[in-house]
């Protein structure tokens, strides 16, 4: 059965069952074969219209949609030296559902990028080695942003500074900007999901509180100037408030927490929840997360890649990028990547607009199910915790009388749910789209889930005033 019938038959059987909604937008389906195209080649759909922030979604002429990218920070670069294999690269994540990539504007300065240089002007690398400007840099650049819109179908996120330091003059970056603005982003807005000006300044050319604040005029030079969402960093040298609150940034990127020690090895699915909804700061994209071929620890269980994308939307993010080594420096394929092609099912599940739903911890009086760890009501499982039953984490979203709960890191026992009022809900398998059960609880009316795949999406709708 194809994708997109199969898509239409969860919309169906989630409205007959009572079940409050399904995506079903065209995003993320296969791309179909454009009869023009060049033998070997493919057109697929794309959304139309500049990418806005709306609260805490992105929105455009297509409405809102929940963002799911994917780093390919060698994008230029091999669009330049191995356009093949870019087209394939593209082509491959957006039948996976990915609806852009991250790429990077300049990189080199650090030796681990030897050979992969992409380089907007003459430098001298750190360990001393000269590397000549690529005289159609901007051709290039220009020229990758139609290459994945027009043909694929796909938006780009560019990050504008990766490895500052090979322009370490202000003068020089404030004039990469403009032309940056001018040869690349005028006339091509709404092929571009956002610009984020750096990738973890603290430790890439921005140290110190003297580039927090460039980081912070650099903001607010590029808001000023087009209508394409900026970002600024994800700053570990400085706190998350300090970078962005009243920064005049669109939007926030942050890289979370990679510790696989801790909560059974979901805490890097949930971290996103402390800076969700922070007044003051913009919505926030998780934007490199641990993955497949991450630094520091990887991730290669579809399940924690998939729920992490979920638990982010319901956290009120906007966006989520997978991150893979394959879309780092490309010595693997995206082909080869764990999780890669797991996402379809979710993203055709959740609403479009949650990030723009209320969250609740899954404790709140809001949180229409209690979960139970050990026979102990609103309990999550936790680091030496012996319970043999329970979850790491339960929280979610509503919309009048609709909610989204996500349990995560179910034990092997299960999970104990008692409704706190009347509810209807469909409880699916978010790597299938599969529903494992459906179920009408009075309150105070249980069940108990078996594991699983150890998450779940619960959709439903409450069925009487709270």
């Amino acid at each position: 059965m194809n994708q997109r019938l199969r898509s239409w038959l969860v919309i169906m059987i989630l409205g007959i069952t009572g079940a409050p909604f399904a995506s079903g937008q065209s995003e993320g389906q296969s791309p179909p074969t454009d009869e023009k195209a060049k033998p070997g080649e493919t057109r697929s759909d794309r959304r139309a219209g500049r990418v806005r922030v709306d609260g805490h979604c992105l929105a455009d002429d297509s409405g809102p949609f929940l963002g799911l990218g994917a780093s390919y920070m060698t994008a230029l670069q091999r669009f330049k030296n191995d356009p093949e294999r870019f087209d394939r690269d593209m082509a491959f994540l957006k039948a996976q559902g990915f609806q852009y990539v991250r790429i990077l504007s300049m990189v080199g300065w650090n030796a681990a990028w030897k050979d992969l240089e992409i380089a907007p002007i003459p430098f001298v690398t750190r360990d001393g080695i000269r590397i000549d400007a690529w005289p159609d840099y901007w051709k290039q650049l220009g020229g990758l942003v139609d290459r994945a819109y027009d043909h694929h179908g796909m938006r780009v996120e560019i990050t504008i500074f990766a490895d500052a330091q090979l322009m370490p003059e202000k003068a020089a970056r404030l004039e990469h900007m403009r032309r940056l603005l001018a040869e690349v982003v005028t006339g091509r807005e709404q092929k571009i999901l956002m610009l984020e000006v750096a990738n973890e300044a603290w430790q890439n050319g921005f140290p110190g509180p003297q580039g927090t604040a460039d980081l912070r005029e650099f903001s607010r030079y590029l808001t000023e100037r087009t209508e394409v969402p900026v970002a600024i960093t994800s700053n570990h040298g400085d706190s998350f408030v300090e970078l962005y609150r009243d920064s005049g940034a669109d939007l926030a990127t942050w890289h979370f927490s990679r510790d696989t020690r801790r909560d059974d090895g979901w805490m890097p699915v949930y971290d996103c929840w402390s800076i969700g909804d922070v007044d003051g700061c913009p919505p926030v994209v998780s934007n490199e997360p641990i993955g497949p071929g991450s630094s520091v620890a990887r991730e290669t269980e579809p399940i924690r890649l998939v729920m992490a994308a979920a638990f982010a939307y319901a956290a009120k993010l906007p966006a989520y990028v997978f991150h893979s080594g394959a879309g780092v420096m490309g010595r693997t394929r995206f082909e080869d990547t764990p999780g890669i092609d797991r996402f379809r099912p979710m993203m055709a599940l959740l609403p479009d607009d949650l990030p723009n739903w209320t969250r609740n911890d899954g404790k709140e009086a809001s949180a229409p199910l209690t979960v139970f760890a050990n026979g102990v009501a609103d309990r999550y499982c936790s680091d030496g915790d012996d319970s043999p039953d329970g979850c790491v984490r339960n929280t979610g979203s509503r919309r009048g009388d609709r909610f989204v709960c996500l349990p995560i890191g179910i034990r092997p026992g299960g999970l104990t749910l008692q409704a706190r009022h009347p509810v209807q809900f469909q409880v699916m398998d978010p790597l299938t789209g599969n529903e494992v059960l459906s179920k009408t609880l009075s309150a105070g009316d249980r069940l108990t889930l078996p594991p699983g795949p150890g998450a779940y999406l619960i959709l439903g709708r409450s069925t009487s005033p709270d």
